[in-house]
């Protein structure tokens, strides 16, 4: 007989304070081809507005030339942009 764990609502009150949103809108039209590596970074960029790679690479945990290759797409997609060594993201997603 397998042991089953169940959720507590603490577990998931501390899984809500840890976790971030995925924009719907990533999962169709022209979105719809961007990765998954690049949608769940957008998530994170999101959160704060803008983050430095360095600070990327650390929270996602993602290596340093994933996260270029995920700014790129993203920045010709017109979600984030560059400035100096900042990411930030557009307005324009949010018109979508």
């Amino acid at each position: 007989m397998q042991n089953i764990q169940y959720l507590t609502e603490c577990d998931l009150k501390s899984i809500e304070n840890n976790s971030f949103k995925v924009p719907r809108f990533l999962f169709s039209g022209t979105y719809k081809k961007i990765s998954a590596e690049s949608k769940l970074l957008f998530a994170l960029i999101l959160e704060r507005q803008f983050y430095a790679i360095e600070a990327l690479v650390n929270e996602s945990g993602y290596s340093q030339e994933l996260i270029k290759k995920c700014i790129k797409e993203l920045s010709k997609a017109g979600l984030i942009q560059m400035n100096d060594s900042l990411i930030s993201s557009t307005q324009l997603w949010r018109t979508v």
